[in-house]
């Protein structure tokens, strides 16, 4: 019986290496970007001191002033929600654990918001007050004042103003086309494409609606009519080349790094469009495209009253349509879309026909259709295939019910009696600052609709893998397993960036979009609802949250399943030789 034991233990361990195999390369690079990044943690450079906008001082660190962006965000939505239920903002004021437990009480926001349009706006005028009362600004000589002084103040230093325009050929034959899996698609086929999508679940049906009315009006795409001032003209979501190629005329603020200068100014010299951009010397002094690139750009950070003055006397009379599309990580995405928001705010109340755009995320809480909820509670109640029914029910055992959790919840009774149904599409690793930074743009898009009149184009785009998103490992390993889920589609960026573009030209030109202030909404927050190109996530059967980590799983069981099987083959093997079926 003994030499029965180790017989068995001797093939266990000669098995164990075949196993390890497939996992150790991902085991040891991991270990190596851990060890990486704790060096540079060590020997990482002290901070500059405060310059522009930052956030606001939340107490006292080793006797210096700590800006805690975990207290300040938890504040903003404790300010809001007391606008309008005192006893829901002190239970958020009392949550110990914000970072992993924000998302609960950003869902609260939402629904105290459902129930009238005067506490939606109450809600969202009282966090964007709050946010323009304790931010900071530090000024040049190292005085600071709240946000909104600074603002308001009375600057006696100026841009000047560079303009390019384009001696490309113009653009006679202009139509609607979306790039999608290495095709173009346009006309017939394109709206075919459109309504797959629509069927899938990945689109809703009045996006679908919206896209097919622009392939059916190519006059839309001629914008030479329009101003578009995009804030982060060079963002990787941003329409900048799109717009270019139609002949609009666009006004570029980013930063004043001449490499980003030298790729905008190309594009637009090679266009039939026109851009028009800040200078900190006058276009005329600088004797070539090396000293005009050095001199272009602008920080949204520090240079912020500045931008606001300058775009305020730019192109008097003419109607600006202003996107605000930088993005940065962590903390400086809240301070990067307040900044963006002081210029959107400056402009609704001082420039008259003033568009907003916004591109809003599916990881965020919003109001949905009645039958987008519906569908997922369908796609809920559908029984998966056996293999993924014993993989999910494994999840759910193993993760206590964190995982896979339901997506269709019962709907919110208005004051009213109208019923609005919620999907809670926040995800906790993407973290507080990235919900608050999107959160206080659906703020100033109800704000500006409502109290000013505006145009606001504020459309749910797909999860997209740009760039900066599948830099993190986690999420590039997640969106490879999403589709998964259905309806689930991730997008590539130039899918995503030319169907926001149709998006957008329909909120302009057509009277009937929700974009158009005289279209009649029963909530605000509604605004979002239409025209949603997400990618899936509101009729998918779960919540975006709780489906990341089998995502990642799915994806290495796919890229994985090779290994596995040989590995479970040899397994077998060394069985069958154990028992003797090998055995002469």
């Amino acid at each position: 019986e003994s030499e029965t034991c180790r017989a068995f233990m001797y093939y266990f361990i000669m098995s164990i290496p075949v196993i390890y195999a497939p996992g150790s390369p991902f085991m040891i690079m991991n270990m190596a970007g851990n060890r990486k990044s704790a060096f540079r943690k060590r020997f990482a450079r002290p901070p500059p001191p405060p310059r522009g906008l930052v956030f606001p001082v939340t107490g006292t660190k080793n006797g210096k002033p700590e800006r805690s962006t975990t207290v300040a965000n938890r504040d903003t939505i404790v300010a809001a929600v007391a606008a309008v239920n005192p006893h829901r903002a002190e239970k958020a004021r009392n949550e110990k654990n914000w970072r992993f437990k924000y998302m609960r009480h950003y869902v609260t926001l939402v629904e105290e918001q459902c129930k009238s349009r005067e506490a939606a706006l109450a809600v969202a005028e009282a966090g964007l007050q709050h946010l323009y009362e304790k931010f900071e600004f530090v000024h040049e000589d190292g005085t600071s004042s709240s946000f909104g002084e600074a603002m308001a103040r009375t600057n006696s230093k100026k841009f000047h103003t560079g303009t390019i325009q384009g001696t490309g050929p113009a653009n006679t034959n202009k139509f609607l086309e979306i790039p999608y899996h290495g095709k173009m698609l346009s006309g017939q086929p394109l709206k075919d494409q459109v309504q797959k999508w629509v069927d899938y679940g990945t689109i809703e049906p009045d996006c679908g609606a919206a896209i097919c009315k622009v392939v059916d009006n190519p006059t839309w795409m001629d914008l030479s009519d329009k101003h578009f001032v995009l804030l982060g003209a060079g963002s990787a979501m941003g329409p900048f080349r799109v717009l270019m190629a139609l002949g609009a005329n666009v006004v570029a603020v980013d930063l004043d790094r001449p490499n980003i200068w030298k790729g905008l100014i190309d594009v637009a010299r090679n266009s039939s469009g026109s851009i028009t951009f800040p200078l900190s010397t006058p276009q005329s002094d600088c004797a070539d495209d090396t000293q005009l690139y050095a001199a272009a750009g602008c920080n949204l950070f520090t240079h912020t009253p500045l931008i606001k003055d300058w775009l305020l006397d730019l192109h008097p009379g003419k109607h600006f349509v202003v996107g605000s599309y930088a993005y940065l990580d962590g903390a400086l995405h809240v301070q990067v879309s307040l900044a963006m928001d002081s210029i959107c705010k400056a402009l609704t109340e001082r420039r008259p026909h003033t568009s907003l755009v916004y591109l809003c995320t599916p990881t965020d809480c919003h109001l949905v259709p009645a039958a987008a909820c519906a569908a997922a509670q369908a796609d809920y109640e559908t029984p998966p295939t056996p293999a993924k029914q014993l993989l999910f029910a494994t999840a759910q055992l193993l993760s206590g019910g964190k995982y896979l959790q339901k997506n269709a919840r019962p709907p919110i009774r208005a004051d009213d009696g109208t019923s609005l149904y919620l999907v809670n599409g926040l995800s906790v690793q993407q973290g507080p600052n990235y919900a608050l930074a999107k959160r206080l743009q659906h703020w100033r898009a109800i704000v500006a609709r409502e109290r000013k009149s505006c145009t606001v184009s504020s459309n749910v785009a797909p999860a997209t893998a740009t760039a900066s998103v599948v830099r993190a490992r986690m999420f590039a390993w997640a969106y490879e397993g999403m589709p998964s889920f259905r309806p689930y589609e991730i997008a590539e960026p130039d899918t995503s960036k030319a169907a926001m573009l149709a998006l957008l030209l329909f909120d302009l030109r057509d009277g009937s979009s929700a974009a158009s202030p005289g279209t009649e909404l029963s909530n605000p927050n509604q605004l979002m609802m239409h025209g949603s190109f997400n990618g899936g996530s509101w009729r998918c059967a779960y919540t975006v949250d709780s489906i990341g980590e089998m995502c990642v799983l799915l994806h290495f069981s796919q890229v994985g399943g090779p290994y596995l099987v040989g590995a479970a083959a040899v397994g077998v093997g060394v069985v069958l030789n154990y028992l003797g079926y090998f055995s002469s």
